[in-house]
């Protein structure tokens, strides 16, 4: 399968820059050789990034440019000049319980950055993150899953609507579905109906884990919560509300190279494609750290019902990321132990942002 829709060298955008995925898929951009722009709010927060990734690839592999507002209709304004694909990972992780406010946002931003780049002609594809709670999210009471990819989580949206946030203490997470759910159908109805010169396509992940190529000290959303279950600090419960139950992992070195693959392949059009790998439950990552790190002490192994059997149309991600990476999905094993390898060494408790915002 060809991977030439952009020559090397060629320079790409990426929004989101500094998080967890984002950082990961400027590394593996620039491993490939090619140039990236990332955006931020604060170029003071990715001068960690800059610097870690200058000392592994050389200088000017990397530049960033400052977007305070992504919403705003002119946010793009002179940032897309000579960019040849854009990775669009930046969202709204505020976790506000207001419907207008998130949803609304993450719409306009992503059709702010589609508009801007219908009028930039060296813009050859864009590819959009998307999240596997856009689709379904697991529960209990579900012998088998077999969500498809021309589905989405029309439930949540509804409920993200409906529910208050006395009647529902996770409405939050209702509001971000929501968010992805909309912002995913928004792109691809102005794609469908405008055609623009470039072609789009949106990556899906699940649940990412891994190393987080960030020197900067912050919260890395799953990578950093799972650090939290390692640690036992302060309590291994919070991780429980997003992995119980749990779906499929992926470690986020898979999920940088497709949203590559899927940036360059010339057989991608339109598509939606899934960044997920491992089945898997809390307790089979007490296991590998127990055989991992004997010394250590973890807590007990959990009692929860029996997990949902979930199924995936995975075939075409696998078929891109063999033929792009030459090989298939990164061992599980080896995703959960890289992602703790900071937790080591260093311990940053539970912040309070996250635990007034879902638990």
């Amino acid at each position: 399968m060809p991977f030439d829709r952009i020559p090397k060298g060629s320079l790409i955008l990426v929004t989101g820059a500094t998080g967890f995925v984002g950082s990961a898929v400027c590394d593996a951009a620039i491993v490939r050789g090619f140039k990236v722009r990332g955006v931020t709010r604060f170029l003071s927060k990715a001068a960690a990034l800059v610097e870690y990734l200058d000392s592994k690839h050389g200088r000017g592999s990397i530049e960033f440019v400052e977007v305070k507002d992504i919403t705003a209709s002119d946010a793009f304004e002179g940032v897309l000049e000579g960019v040849a694909g854009i990775l669009h990972l930046a969202t709204d992780y505020n976790f506000s319980t207001i419907y207008e406010t998130v949803v609304g946002g993450v719409v306009q931003s992503t059709l702010v950055l589609m508009k801007a780049a219908a009028k930039v002609p060296s813009v050859k594809s864009f590819v959009l993150t998307s999240s596997r709670i856009a689709i379904f999210h697991p529960s209990y009471g579900q012998p088998e899953i077999s969500p498809k990819l021309n589905e989405w989580n029309d439930d949540f949206v509804m409920m993200a609507k409906q529910e208050s946030e006395d009647g529902y203490p996770q409405k939050s997470l209702l509001v971000y579905a929501a968010s992805k759910v909309k912002g995913e159908q928004a792109a691809f109805d102005y794609y469908n109906s405008t055609r623009p010169s470039y072609v789009f396509n949106t990556v899906i992940p699940d649940i990412s884990f891994g190393p987080v190529f960030n020197p900067t000290p912050g919260y890395y959303s799953s990578h950093s919560l799972l650090n939290e279950l390692f640690r036992c600090e302060p309590e291994p419960y919070i991780v429980l509300n997003l992995l119980n139950p749990a779906s499929l992992a992926v470690d986020v070195r898979d999920v940088a190279s497709l949203h590559l693959a899927v940036l360059l392949s010339t057989q991608t059009d339109g598509k939606r494609l899934w960044a997920a790998a491992h089945p898997f439950e809390i307790n089979d990552l007490l296991r590998i750290w127990r055989e991992e790190f004997p010394d250590r002490t973890f807590v007990e192994d959990f009692k929860f019902p029996p997990q949902p059997k979930i199924t995936l149309e995975l075939t075409q991600s696998e078929k891109l990321l063999e033929e792009f990476e030459g090989r298939t999905w990164l061992p599980f094993r080896d995703c959960v132990i890289a992602n703790v390898q900071d937790a080591l060494y260093s311990a940053q408790p539970t912040s309070k942002f996250w635990k007034e915002r879902w638990f």
